[in-house]
């Protein structure tokens, strides 16, 4: 475990690099953004990305179990994560610790820092403006995850330890409308004729126009997410985000870059090459192995077919010596490979979805899940005639493929999210396919189903437990089966 560990280790090194806090509670809700003690807002948006990213990428059982939730991946040992076994860990205090102290506690004293800095010529004036949005949008991002994993989290609240110390917990769709507000203003209020952070940037190097284009594609996923409960805001939020304009090929994806350096290094490369525990499920190879999908050679690594075929772990319960199985491909099982955050193939697939459902977004469902297929094969670097081979099947051409409209996105939609579990969970979640059944040996808190939440942290029901059980009271119980309010269905 002490590989696994590292990663986070190098990432708070990172961390310490640039910015020192004088408080750093782990297990708090919240953080105490007056805490830092060295004023370097550039700094701190670097260390909020590092952490992020972490947060994102990693595959440590203590971290990130999402490539697991979505059956993708299956471990040898650490089993209890494939049981869904969130408790022994404490996997919320874990996810609680990244978003709040890691990412949105720098976030927030980068961007007073910003406010309070003087400025004196128009171009710096805008320049201010550009990072404040950017700073803003990665605010959303971040507290939009909060409530895709928990539901009803600190928001109001948040962030203030001396004047909250026991935050109250916000409704989850409040939340999300808020949050709706507040991507739109940022998104238009960023100006492409200046620069914003340049190379404190980890993700775009300070590329306005790309950041608007992310802040957009944030905008219209979240009107997704909104589309079964409140379908009159969602196809508002969609329309406007497409119209204002949306990641549009992969030259514009959202990606964390790594280097081929030990502390700068993609943290999944302590977990498939340093340790060795995760394998690729037989539930995912066996359902690429049924389209003869090309994107295989990619996804698994040649040199380990089993006679000839790629074969995968029995997800939760197999047995067997590392060898039996194919593994994960080379591509990611290198120091810098890159981390995606959104891509043009999301998307793609999200397009797809908004005009299934009569939303006005330039084109057909089925145009879109077709360019959702062939942005997620260039991406990985799919011959061109692969992809017309692939595109032709009856059993995947939008026109003659099994299901529901529904089904036949989020199943390919599924495939063009692998290795991006927390987003792969989040639709499977909202879109109800595949169909994946738990493992026998699931833990009884699960209840015989696949998890839609991460149970609240621990310590939480003890620091600020009346808060604690009213958040939990009103979002039908502190299950890992308990629905988040725009999964409906």
């Amino acid at each position: 475990m002490r590989k696994i560990y590292k990663q986070g280790i190098l990432a708070l090194a990172i961390s310490s690099l640039l910015v020192t806090s004088s408080c750093d509670n782990v297990e708090s809700l919240n953080t105490n953004t007056k805490a830092y003690t060295t004023p370097i807002p550039e700094a701190l948006m670097t260390s909020a990305q590092v952490s992020h990213n972490y947060f994102l990428h990693n595959a440590d059982v203590n971290n990130n179990n999402f490539r697991k939730y979505v059956q993708q991946w299956g471990a040898r040992a650490y089993k209890d994560e494939d049981q869904y076994n969130q408790a022994k860990r404490d996997l919320g205090a874990s996810y609680y610790s990244s978003l709040y102290t890691g990412v949105l506690g720098k976030l927030y004293e980068s961007k007073k820092l910003i406010q309070e800095k003087e400025t004196f010529s128009a171009e710096e004036v805008i320049a201010k403006k550009n990072k404040l949005a950017i700073i803003e949008i990665q605010v959303v991002n971040a507290y939009m995850t909060l409530v895709d994993l928990f539901g009803n989290v600190p928001y109001t609240e948040a962030l203030d330890l001396e004047k909250y110390p026991t935050p109250k917990y916000d409704d989850a769709k409040t939340i999300y409308l808020d949050l709706a507000k507040r991507i739109t203003n940022a998104v238009n209020s960023l100006n492409t004729s200046v620069g914003s952070f340049s190379s404190a940037d980890l993700i775009y190097d300070g590329d306005v126009a790309k950041w608007k284009m992310y802040g957009n594609s944030i905008k219209l996923k979240m009107g997704l997410h909104l589309a079964d409960v409140d379908a009159t805001k969602a196809k508002q939020l969609v329309e406007e985000a497409y119209a204002s304009g949306v990641i549009s090929s992969n030259a514009d994806n959202t990606v964390m870059k790594y280097l081929d350096k030990e502390i700068e290094q993609n943290p999944l490369y302590a977990s498939l090459v340093e340790e060795s525990q995760l394998i690729p499920t037989s539930f995912l190879v066996d359902n690429l192995n049924a389209k003869e999908d090309p994107r295989r050679d990619f996804f698994f690594d040649p040199a380990t077919k089993i006679e000839g075929k790629y074969k995968g772990f029995l997800y939760a319960d197999g047995e067997g010596a590392f060898d039996l199985f194919s593994s994960q491909g080379t591509a990611l099982k290198k120091k810098d490979t890159e981390g995606v955050i959104f891509d043009y193939s999301e998307t793609s697939f999200l397009l797809a979805d908004a005009a299934s459902r009569g939303f006005s977004v330039g084109n057909t469902a089925a145009h879109y899940y077709e360019q959702g297929i062939k942005a997620s094969m260039e991406y990985w670097g799919v011959a061109d005639a692969d992809v017309t081979t692939y595109l032709a099947r009856p059993d995947v051409a939008f026109a003659t493929a099994t299901g529901s409209t529904k089904q036949k996105i989020a199943e390919q939609l599924w495939i063009a999210y692998y290795n991006r579990g927390l987003e792969s969970w989040t639709e499977y979640r909202r879109l109800d396919f595949p169909v994946l059944t738990a493992p026998k040996s699931a833990v009884a808190e699960s209840e015989g189903k696949v998890p839609v939440r991460i149970i609240y942290p621990s310590s939480v029901r003890v620091r600020n437990a009346a808060n604690y059980a009213d958040a939990a009271s009103k979002i039908g119980g502190d299950k890992m089966t308990t629905k988040l309010f725009w999964d409906k269905y």
